[in-house]
């Protein structure tokens, strides 16, 4: 997998969190007007038009064809890369290139550099000159570009680029009747620049830029309520008359100005000397001496005109300042290479230097304070109002206009040394750029400040808290809002005025104008007349909004009422928003996310009424509704329309009957049942069925009828062994039974069906005489004497095996009845031990099998006189069904070989190998009745499912508790159950409920295959009987008798306390053997017929249900490079754009959020991991397979999966002009108008960078896998959320083909991953399990650590087990990351045989049970299941 961390550049820059936003309603009723029309959007300065900027910049890009762009064209550089940064931020997925001056561009005289520049670029940010340059050269056409956005749109008149751009190229594509012209979005605080706003010059830019001006009307309430205009101040200041003769330095300067002598000027004097030399300069001279332009007369008349200017407005002294370091400046400039001064000669740079040497400069150094000693009444009134401000304000922010630059400076130095701001203020400077070689030359501008880089990213940061600035703050370049606005000059146009103002948009913030008393006379587009205007326009908005705020104190009534006529529930005005604000708390919650519905009022006519906008997560058919009257109040218009939303929820059926959010009404079988749904819990349970009191029965109602059974036993080296088993009623197949003689020898048996008997009475009597004898030479007295009434009997087979008929039965019962003496065999010739019984040697009560006969001359017990029997004991095992693991229990005398003088045994005529079936038959008998009552469900609760006999084998796996088999049971198949039916759920749910949100739906699911509820279906169905609670132990064994059965058979069994999460289990298991046997078909019509009560949909018709519910937006074509990515064409595009909508978003193109999507893809990646963890060869225990899939199935992993994986898309690096590879990963497509979570967002890829390597190494070759280290990258949950949003949208785009999901699952590596896994063997637990169980007995503890002296950081703790710590302190971002983390070395140290650590001060916490994040269900999961 290829990281973009390390590759691009683009990804990787972090913005500050004041780049992200929330959009609001009045910036998405902007949106959607652009998506109609031209349009200008005229709001003020710090509403956020560059927000709907971005967002109609997605939408475009989301509609668009992939080869055309988005230009953003503003004003400055500064503002294009200013909002570079912001759509790199909030539009990651989209390639951008920016293009100003500095990158050579006057360099790509080629169509193939333009090419080159373009590849893959989707949004281009330049100055209006770089693309007007690029239009008029041809490298760019008109029908290339989707959308033109014109920041600061007011420019676009006169001879304007901007205008240029839509006169010369735009209009004349219109005039020609072609459609192929890009949509037109202008942005502006005032759409006019001129002071009087004339409604002709509004028509005017609207003709330009062929739009309309628009400003929020349905949403103007909601603007008001975030831009906040500020308190609007004059300050008048006395005008000042600059005598001169106060400064000997401006006199002097003045005096050296007015009389300089041209003679003198070296160029003059360069004139004259090449006029001697015969070159005709004569005309270069008469011009000279008409306007004194030379290099050093400017600059004298320059300095004299700038520092009369200052020192009227700063004050003498602030002149001498300036003039002084002029002076210092140009020294300085001279010295260095002519390089620096292109136009001017060595003589000149003298000459100057030589006059300005000459002036009577006084020294600042020593006291920089100087600058004090003389300044304006303005400059005074200026001090007075900042300290006035700033003071006790200790989150002061503020700006001041200065007209010119040096004035920046040079009030900077004054404010900085001033003692009654030099303490309070920190004062940064921001003023324009300028490449003009004239400006570099300029000896009254050497005194400006530099603009300083981080001033506007310190001033955000609260390093300072004033900018003093020229009017390049005014436009677009984004700046915290303040508290303080000054003009310390008047604005000069409308526009000013409006951008000025916006910027103080704080709460209670000031706007202060400074104005001169008693100026010359101004004209009639003074600033009087501005003010007088817009101060009408200011004051009206206010009183609207104090009109609006006293209405809202009346009484209004209103009554309206609607009565659910079934339960008699009532909704009225009064109750609406309560239930509608709980609706919207339960439909979906979650971080960057406001569930509260959103209002917006409309005054018509002094009429109000009200919108309600539910959160993204309901459908948009319910998502929106309005008051249906209109009212004198905002609160009765909210409640008009919260009362026609929640009445909407009723119809479309997601309340219920009780007014209440679908979900929540009231489970009478679980109280009845007092299950809780969450939490195991003990439960009266029926016993395991007993099916031989109804064969008992049966036998009453048919004695002469019986069924009948060939078992044929094997044993290796051994001649196999036939009996009959004859029952009243048919015993169903089972498998090939392997039965456990020791470790090892083993029997196998085998059973076929024989056709039906009719047997008489003697005959019957007969089998039981057999049967008694039989089971009476192994059990003894535990066969009653005279009691032979067996439910099943058996009979015997002939040598080879064929059924006796009545005479060859007599006959053999009459020759195996009794015993006789080893010897007397011997002496008869019976040397066959096959047909030898059991021995028993005199005066011994045991048992032996013999085993071979030893004659007296053998070489091998020499001076032994007589024969020799060799046996073995018969074993007192009862339990043959279950391996021997060990020799715990097993004496040494069941398997070792004895000898016994033949002479003091005595021997059965029972052969042996009788004795042995008897011993075996108990086994035999219990495997039998395991599988009749496993029939018996598998005939009656399963029959829907159509389960043949031959998968009776897995139905008893299901059915079968650890208690019962250790080794053999339902807990795999549970494993697999438990996906299965998760999956059938979400699938099911969501298809038959298209409008419900995921919250609601989360709890219905949560319901359906919580413990509580399978119990109680379990309960209900009477499954209970069919569980294998114990295993087969043989103890106290006894044959069933008719007699005792029939007795039984009207007994009520008594019940049994079991666990309900058991109970539970079994319905999962019973699912997971279903699909094992027929995939999705069987197992959903298991859980149709086990789980009654939910009308559960097919899943080819939910599948279809689902892909025709989808939007088909037509609209949608931009999303190739996502479809790449993902390995997948959509067909319905919107699913795409659904899955990658965070629900904070508000724009264009949007359904709805992701959450429905994940809410499904979660089970859809369950299933894809789970599946493949079932079927891996060898089995695997349930236990690892659950840690294997937590760890495949975590948010960390998913989010580091997810970052990891990406798809190369080629840009072209501007300065070599060659292609270069920028990675895009799933997380630069989601839709979000949220800064918080692209913040969140940012600092989790900043965690991953850092964390990667070692992650990837570990996952590569550590034997466990590295939970510590995920830890550390501590991802939003809204990361993975989108990649199971995704797999969501691809399985309801594909119409539920599973094969394309698991195609990007494979993609993102997880598969590989899971491969790995089980290849190498890698341990999964996590560690606080593994430390739990490395513990034993003793008590875990995690301690949290608060140590002296640190602020604010991450969660600290240390791990505590049985009261000593163990590692140290470690610190995670959050709690459940720092316990992990500590576990990890917790587990290192014990592992290790160490322990202990430093004594540490802290919070025990370490009482609560054990949980760590799963993104299966999003938060807590017990490790214990």
């Amino acid at each position: 997998m290829d990281s973009p961390m390390a590759l691009d550049d683009e990804a990787t820059a972090t913005v500050a969190p004041t780049h992200g936003f929330q959009l609001r309603s009045y910036q998405a009723e902007m949106v959607e007007a652009s998506m109609k029309d031209n349009i200008i959007v005229a709001m003020d300065t710090g509403s956020g038009k560059t927000h709907i900027a971005i967002e109609r910049t997605r939408a475009e890009l989301e509609m668009c064809q992939p080869d055309k762009l988005v230009w953003f064209l503003a004003p400055t550089v500064t503002l294009c890369e200013q909002q570079h940064e912001v759509f790199q931020s909030n539009l990651p997925g989209f390639g951008h290139q920016l293009l100003c001056g500095r990158d050579n561009i006057e360099l790509w005289t080629k169509q193939s550099d333009w090419d080159a520049v373009l590849h893959n670029v989707r949004i281009v940010l330049s100055t209006h000159q770089v693309l007007l340059d690029a239009l008029t050269h041809g490298f760019i056409r008109m029908g290339k570009l989707a959308l033109l956005i014109f920041d600061e749109a007011h420019h676009c008149t006169l001879k304007h680029p901007a205008h240029r751009i839509m006169s010369d190229f735009y209009m004349p594509q219109v005039e020609s009747g072609n459609s192929e012209v890009p949509k037109v979005l202008g942005l502006s605080a005032s759409p006019v620049m001129k002071a009087a706003a004339t409604t002709a010059a509004l028509e005017q830019i609207e003709k330009n830029l062929r739009a309309t001006t628009k400003t929020p009307k349905l949403h103007r309430s909601d603007l008001m309520r975030y831009v906040h205009k500020p308190e609007l101040l004059q300050i008048n200041y006395p005008s000042e008359t600059l005598n001169n003769e106060r400064s000997q330095l401006l006199l002097a300067l003045q005096h050296a100005y007015e009389t300089y002598d041209l003679m003198t000027d070296p160029y003059v004097t360069s004139l004259l000397d090449q006029q001697r030399k015969g070159y005709d300069t004569s005309r270069q001279l008469s011009k000279l001496w008409l306007n004194h332009k030379t290099y050093c007369y400017d600059q004298l008349k320059s300095l004299v005109s700038k520092a009369k200017a200052m020192a009227e407005e700063l004050g003498i002294s602030a002149m001498e300042y300036y003039l002084q370091q002029c002076m210092i400046q140009f020294e300085k400039m001279a010295r260095i290479s002519d390089q620096q001064l292109l136009d001017l000669s060595t003589n000149e740079r003298r000459h100057l230097l030589n006059i300005l040497k000459g002036l009577p400069f006084r020294d600042f150094s020593p006291d920089p304070c100087s600058i004090l000693d003389s300044v304006s009444e303005k400059v005074n009134i200026l001090v007075e109002t900042l300290v006035a401000e700033a003071s006790g304000n200790p989150n002061f922010t503020g700006l001041v206009f200065v007209q010119q630059r040096v004035w920046v400076a040079a009030l900077a130095e004054i404010l900085s040394c001033h003692p009654r701001t030099r303490n309070l203020l920190r004062i940064g400077t921001f003023v324009g750029t300028s490449n003009s070689t004239k400006r570099k030359t300029d000896i009254a501008s050497f005194a400006e400040p530099k603009n300083q880089q981080n001033t506007l990213e310190d001033f955000r940061g609260g390093a300072l808290n004033l900018i003093l600035a020229t009017s390049v703050l005014e436009e677009g370049i984004d700046i915290s809002s303040c508290h303080l606005v000054v003009c310390f000059e008047r604005p000069t146009n409308l526009k000013s005025f409006v951008q000025r103002r916006g910027r103080a948009r704080k709460q209670h913030s000031r706007f202060f104008i400074f104005t001169p008393d008693g100026g010359p006379s101004r004209s009639s587009h003074s600033w009087q007349a501005l003010e007088a205007e817009m101060r009408k326009a200011y004051e009206d908005d206010m009183r609207q909004a104090k009109l609006a705020e006293e209405r809202e104190q009346c009484d209004e009534d209103g009554e309206r009422y609607f009565r659910v006529q079934s339960t008699g529930a009532l909704l009225t005005l009064g109750n609406a928003c309560s239930h509608l604000f709980h609706f919207c708390d339960r439909s979906g919650s979650g971080t960057y996310v406001n569930t509260q519905p959103q209002l917006d009022f409309t005054d018509t006519r002094g009429g109000i009424t009200a919108e309600v906008m539910l959160p993204l997560s309901v459908d948009p058919t319910v998502r929106s509704a309005r008051s249906l009257e209109s009212w004198k109040t905002e609160k009765m218009a909210q409640k008009d329309a919260a009362f026609e939303a929640y009445k909407a929820l009723y119809v479309s059926g997601l309340v219920n009957d009780n007014l209440l959010p679908v979900g929540e009404e009231g489970d009478n079988e679980a109280a009845q049942n007092q299950i809780p749904d969450h939490r195991p819990s003990l439960v009266l349970v029926l016993p395991t069925f007993d099916p031989w009191p109804m064969i008992a029965q049966t036998h009453q109602e048919q004695p002469h009828r019986w069924y009948r059974t060939m078992l044929e036993v094997r044993t290796p080296r051994e001649e196999p062994m036939r009996m009959i088993l004859l029952s009243p009623a048919a015993m169903p197949k089972i498998p090939e039974v392997l039965l456990h003689w020791n470790k090892t020898t083993g029997y196998t048996v085998e059973s076929s069906w024989l056709p039906v008997a009719s047997m008489a009475d003697d005959e019957i009597q007969l089998l039981r005489s057999i049967t008694w004898k039989i089971l009476r030479s192994v059990f003894g007295v535990h066969i009653k004497e005279n009691v032979d009434d067996f439910l099943c009997l058996l009979a015997p087979c002939d040598p080879t095996g064929c059924v006796m008929n009545d005479t060859q039965l007599r006959a053999w019962h009459a020759r195996t009845d009794g015993q006789l003496l080893a010897s007397e065999l011997l002496v008869r010739g019976r040397l066959d031990l096959a047909s030898w019984g059991l021995l028993t040697p005199q005066g011994d009560a045991r048992r032996f099998i013999p085993k071979a006969i030893i004659p007296s001359q053998s070489q091998e017990f020499q001076g032994v006189e007589e024969t020799l029997l060799q046996a073995t004991r018969l074993p007192k095992r009862r339990d043959f069904l279950h391996a021997v693991y060990n020799d715990a229990g097993v004496k040494e005398a069941y398997t070792r070989v004895e000898g016994f003088p033949a002479s003091g045994c005595i021997v059965d005529n029972l052969p042996a190998s009788y004795s042995i079936f008897a011993l075996l038959y108990p086994s035999i008998l219990s495997k039998i009745q395991v599988y009749m009552v496993t029939d018996m469900l598998r005939s009656t609760h399963l029959k829907p499912v159509a389960l043949d006999a031959q998968h009776l084998p897995i139905i008893v796996t299901a059915l079968t508790s650890s208690a019962a088999d250790a080794h053999n049971n339902y807990q795999n198949l549970e494993f697999l159950g438990d996906c299965i039916l998760k999956f059938i759920a979400s699938v099911h749910l969501m298809a038959a409920n298209p409008l419900m949100p995921e919250g609601i739906l989360t709890g219905k699911k949560g319901r359906l295959v919580s413990n509580g509820y399978l119990a109680r279906a379990t309960l209900a169905a009477g499954l209970d009987k069919f569980i294998f609670h114990k295993g087969f132990t043989g103890a106290k064994w006894r044959p069933r008798y008719v007699s005792v059965e029939v007795l039984s058979a009207n007994s009520s069994p008594a019940k049994q306390k079991k666990s309900s999460k058991l109970v539970a289990d079994i319905i999962e298991s019973l699912i997971g053997a279903s699909y094992v046997v027929g995939g999705f078909t069987k197992a959903f019509a298991c859980v149709q017929a086990l789980l009654r009560l939910e009308q559960w949909t097919p899943i080819p018709e939910a599948n279809d249900l689902l892909y025709d519910a989808a939007p088909a937006q037509d609209t949608v074509s931009g999303l190739t490079l996502l479809e790449e990515l993902l390995g997948h064409t959509f067909t319905k595009k919107s699913l795409l754009l659904e899955a990658l909508t965070h629900p904070s978003f508000r724009g264009v193109n949007t359904h709805c959020s992701y959450e429905r999507l994940e809410f499904l893809g979660d089970a859809v990646l369950d299933y894809i991991i789970s599946k493949r963890l079932y079927a891996h060869e060898p089995p695997l225990p349930h236990r690892k397979m659950h840690s294997i899939r937590t760890a495949m199935v975590n948010a960390y992993f998913l989010t580091y999966t997810m970052f990891e994986t990406t798809v190369a898309e080629p840009l072209t690096n501007k300065t070599t002009l060659q292609l270069e590879p920028h990675h895009r990963a799933l997380w630069q497509f989601l839709r979000s108008t949220n800064y918080h979570l692209i913040a969140s967002r940012d600092t989790a890829r900043t965690q991953h960078a850092a964390a990667r390597t070692h992650i990837a190494e570990a996952l590569a070759h550590d034997a466990r896998f590295p939970w510590h280290l995920l830890m550390r990258t501590d991802p939003p949950k809204f990361l993975s959320d989108i990649v199971e949003s995704v797999v969501g949208a691809l399985y309801i785009d594909s119409r539920g083909c599973i094969a394309v999901c698991e195609e990007f699952v494979a993609r993102l590596g997880i598969l590989s991953q899971l491969e790995h896994i089980l290849d190498r063997g890698v341990d999964c637990l996590h560690p606080k399990e593994r430390l739990g169980i490395l513990a034993v007995d003793q008590r875990v503890q995690y301690v949290k650590v608060e140590e002296e002296g640190e602020g604010e950081g991450g969660y600290k703790c240390q791990v505590r087990v049985g009261g000593v710590d163990v590692g140290g302190v470690v610190e995670g971002c959050r709690k459940l990351n720092a316990e992990t983390i500590a576990a990890w070395e917790a587990v290192r140290v014990l592992e290790r045989g160490g322990g202990g650590g430093g004594d540490v001060d802290g919070d025990e916490t370490g009482s609560e049970e054990d949980v760590f994040f799963d993104k299966e269900e999003g938060g807590g999961v017990v490790l214990d299941d």
